[in-house]
């Protein structure tokens, strides 16, 4: 989960990176947009494997995982608004306002990523969630 959780947050900082930019190049935007769906995707995954077998374990493992399946599901659902209300090319062409967007995102999902590791593995290193 650790590598895992580093490649999201690596794709997260790349997608920040372009954000300080006064404008982006649609090359790089889809490029860095296909990396964190791609990281996004993995980890859902990865999380989802930990939380169906918290919960089949029963017992307080059990509650953890029920409490998070909400705070998960409101994470994903607003990825997938994102994604839907930014296609590339609108993106690009309305760039202050998918920079606020985009930095709201970045800043649900690295609370959420967080609240996970500390209750499905806190005995994991911690990563480095700053933008590159």
């Amino acid at each position: 989960m650790h590598e895992i959780d580093m490649t999201l947050l690596q794709a997260l900082g790349a997608i920040e990176n372009l954000l300080a930019l006064p404008c982006c190049d649609v090359a790089d935007l889809s490029r860095v947009r296909y990396q964190t769906a791609r990281a996004v995707a993995t980890r859902r995954r990865a999380i989802d494997l930990l939380v169906n077998a918290a919960a089949a374990a029963g017992g307080a493992k059990a509650e953890v995982a029920k409490s998070l399946r909400g705070g998960n599901l409101d994470m994903r659902m607003f990825y997938t608004d994102h994604i839907s209300a930014w296609p590339t090319p609108r993106a690009v062409a309305e760039w202050p306002a998918y920079v606020e967007a985009s930095r709201t995102l970045a800043a649900i999902i690295r609370k959420q990523v967080q609240i996970e590791r500390d209750l499905l593995y806190p005995d994991v290193p911690p990563v480095v969630s700053a933008a590159l």
